[in-house]
């Protein structure tokens, strides 16, 4: 697998709620805006024995 679905991720428990919605960099925290974000697609985790999206996005920076 390659592009941005293959780009290792933090652990969700281990993310800010920002981090989680998208709004700051899930690698470096860094403030993201929609013009210099870079979406890493929407993924899905087990919470509590409920699946749950979240929308993580990076940094050009941090992009792959």
């Amino acid at each position: 697998m390659t592009g941005p679905a293959a780009i290792e991720l933090p652990a969700p428990e281990d993310l800010t709620e920002r981090q989680l919605r998208g709004a700051d960099c899930v690698l470096c925290k860094a403030r993201l805006n929609n013009g210099s974000a870079v979406d890493l697609g929407t993924r899905t985790v087990d919470a509590h024995g409920t699946t749950t999206s979240w929308y993580p996005r990076t940094c050009a920076g941090c992009a792959p």
